[in-house]
Order: C-alpha cells, then sequence, then structure tokens
C-alpha cells in the first residue's frame, strides 16, 4: 500500500521536465562545444596543441568561478532572474563563437561561456529539488541527472559528425539556437515554484555566502573520486593508443552513459526506500574494480566490463553524494550546499587533469589506472569515516 502510494506522488510534472530540459541544453552546448574547440584551434586558427588545452580548460574554470558566486546570488536575486541573466549570456557567448577569429576573444568568450553554464546549472541542480516529492527525493535527483549524462554522450557525438558534414562555422550557427531554445525555455518556468525561501537580506558577508560548511566532507569525497575520473578523460586515448586499441576509446563513453541510463531508475529508489549507503559503497567498490580492470585491459571484452563498472560506479555516485548533501541541507542552505558540492566537482576536473598529466609519464598510463583505483579506496575509506559510519542501518 505504502508501495503504490509512493509511486502514486509525481516526479515528471511540469516543472520538472522544463527544469530538466534547460539543464540539457545548457550542458550538451557545454559537452559539444569542449570536443570541437580543441581541433578548431589548432585546424582552423594554427594554434598549438598546449592552446587547444587551455581553451577547454578555461570554460571549467568560468564555471568554477560562476559555482563560487552562485549560492550567494541564489540567496539575492529570484531564481527565474539568475536564469534569464545566466541564458542571455551563454547566447551571447554562443554567438560569438561565429565571429571569434583571434585567439584572445576566443579565450574571453569560452570563460563567459563556463560562467553562463555553471550559473544555470547549478540553479537547476538547486531548485529542481523543490518540485521532486520529498518521500522520492533520492530517485527524482537520480532522473534528473541524466539531463547531463545523456548530454555528456549526444554532445560530442553530434558535434563531431556535425562538424565533418558542414563544417565549424554552419556547426557554431546551430550550436547559437541552443542559447535560444534555453532563453524561450525559461519564459515558461514557473517563478513561484522555483523560488527559494532567503534569510534575512542586511547579513554581513561571509564564507558561509559562498560554500556551506556541512556539505564540505561529502564534497571532498566526491573531488576525490572525480580526480580518479579525469584520468579517463585526458589519458584514456593515449592509453588504448598503446594497448593498439585507439578505435574503441571512443566507445567508453557510450558504454559509461548507457549504463548509467539504464541503472539510475534503481539507485535512486533504492538510496529512497533504504538509505545512502546501500547506494554510495557499491559504487564506490564498483568504481575501483572498474579502473583494476581497465589498467589491465587486452581486448574488448575487459574494456567493456570496465567502461560498464566506471559508468556505473562514478555515475551514480554522482547522483547518490549530491542527493546526500541536499537532504541533509536546511531549505534556505539547499542553493549554497549545491554549490559547494559543484565547486569541489569542478575544481577535480580541473586540477586532475593538470596533475595527472604530471604523474603520468613518470610511471606509464596502466600504472596511472592502477593508481586511481588506489585514489577510489582513498574516497571509499573517507566516506567511512565522514559520512557512511553516521548513517542509522534501514528496517
Amino acid at each position: 500500500m505504502e508501495e503504490t502510494k509512493q509511486q502514486d506522488v509525481k516526479i515528471f510534472n511540469q516543472s520538472f521536465i522544463q527544469i530538466f530540459m534547460i539543464n540539457f541544453f545548457v550542458m550538451l552546448s557545454f559537452y559539444s562545444l569542449t570536443v570541437v574547440i580543441g581541433p578548431y584551434a589548432v585546424n582552423e586558427l594554427g594554434e598549438s596543441q598546449s592552446v587547444a588545452g587551455l581553451l577547454v580548460g578555461i570554460t571549467v574554470i568560468g564555471s568554477l568561478v560562476a559555482r563560487l558566486l552562485s549560492g550567494f546570488v541564489m540567496q539575492k536575486l529570484k531564481t527565474k532572474s539568475i536564469l534569464f541573466l545566466g541564458a542571455a549570456i551563454l547566447l551571447l557567448s554562443l554567438i560569438s563563437y561565429v565571429f571569434a577569429k583571434e585567439l584572445s576573444l576566443l579565450v574571453a568568450m569560452r570563460f563567459i561561456q563556463g560562467l553562463a553554464i555553471g550559473l544555470i546549472s547549478t540553479v537547476t541542480n538547486t531548485v529542481v529539488v523543490l518540485v521532486i516529492p520529498v518521500e522520492r527525493k533520492g530517485e527524482g535527483i537520480s532522473y534528473f541527472s541524466l539531463s547531463t549524462v545523456i548530454a555528456t554522450a549526444l554532445g560530442p557525438f553530434i558535434a563531431l559528425l556535425l562538424v565533418n558534414a558542414i563544417g565549424y562555422r554552419l556547426f557554431f550557427i546551430l550550436a547559437s539556437l541552443i542559447g535560444v531554445f534555453v532563453l524561450m525555455a525559461i519564459f515558461f518556468v514557473h517563478e513561484k515554484v522555483v523560488n527559494l525561501p532567503k534569510k534575512a537580506q542586511h547579513q554581513a558577508i561571509s564564507l558561509k555566502h559562498f560554500i556551506e560548511p556541512k556539505a564540505v566532507p561529502l564534497a571532498v569525497v566526491m573531488l576525490i573520486a572525480t580526480i580518479s575520473y579525469s584520468a579517463i578523460q585526458s589519458n584514456l586515448t593515449f592509453f588504448m593508443s598503446e594497448q593498439h586499441m585507439a578505435s574503441y576509446a571512443s566507445f567508453f563513453f557510450l558504454i559509461y552513459a548507457a549504463s548509467i541510463f539504464i541503472s539510475r531508475p534503481f539507485t535512486g529508489v533504492l538510496s529512497d526506500r533504504k538509505n545512502e549507503n546501500f547506494v554510495t559503497y557499491p559504487c564506490l567498490i564498483l568504481l575501483i574494480v572498474g579502473f583494476i580492470l581497465l589498467s589491465q585491459v587486452s581486448g574488448p571484452f575487459i574494456f567493456i566490463i570496465s567502461a560498464i563498472f566506471i559508468g556505473l560506479g562514478f555515475g551514480n555516485l554522482q547522483s547518490s553524494i549530491q542527493s546526500t548533501i541536499v537532504k541533509n541541507a536546511a531549505l534556505d542552505r539547499v542553493g549554497v550546499s549545491t554549490s559547494t558540492y559543484f565547486i569541489l566537482f569542478d575544481l577535480a576536473f580541473g586540477v586532475g587533469p593538470v596533475l595527472l598529466g604530471v604523474i603520468a609519464p613518470m610511471i606509464g598510463f596502466k600504472a596511472l589506472f592502477e593508481l586511481m583505483s588506489i585514489v577510489g579506496v582513498v574516497a571509499l575509506i573517507l566516506y567511512y569515516l565522514v559520512h557512511g559510519r553516521h548513517v542509522s542501518k534501514a528496517l
């Protein structure tokens, strides 16, 4: 009876779908342009590989800056006003790609695009909590995070397909239409539904306006796990080439995304009906085993299994940690708590490739992925210490 009642509480309401679509298209703009901008800089502008890396990373830095400020901004401005601001900035940055012929302009607009993406995605990941039924919060956040997962898989695939078919200029024109869609979609969002409660407006500015201390321990767990995953984004292609399996590298992300897409409905329900430990511990273990298998790749079978394990592990760990942080936050601190989570998440993607780029030549790619399994063990132990052992057992 209780299970039937829970299923009757609707997750996919109008506001949820609107926010889902806004987040999906914002992240689609990020992932599609990320895979295109490097080759564009090298092939069309004649820049070096190091400059191409800068153009990829500068958007993450912009996103990190926006996330740092977004918690404070959400305490001061109406949610819909922030979304409009972010969408306007995103649209202008996307249109600028069509006219960008100089490196300085390209760097500036990549940073500005990062600001817009960081601001909008932090807001959408925060306010979606308000439109998800309380008793299905974990399941709802799991479904919502698919908006990013799908963009992760479709963005690079569609972008590379279009660039090869129509060239960079026409692709940039089409990409700018994403910004138009996002701006238009925000008009239909119900302002009262997405407004967050605010405390007194005349408080002295402090670190708590930007960071939620209670969210930091779990966010650090996510930071450590994300550093391990960043090794895949920055080194998988080189490693697979070394194993004479370069053609398989691009399939990793499709298998990864499919694993998350299939498993999310189950992991979200499990978290709600039991508790977060029933999801987070298996995810960390799967991540560790996935890296061990990846480091020992010698053929397609082990490669596919490792991609599935890492997808199930890291992909579901993101939603589990995020929903746990949100669940433990006071309603007026949800925005800052979500911002704190994403600040450390982005920081890992910014620092990880740089740090691992120094380590990889010293120890080799095989040893690097073995090392990442140890990093996963560190994340597992830390989770137990800061949170897991304090969670009461489900009946």
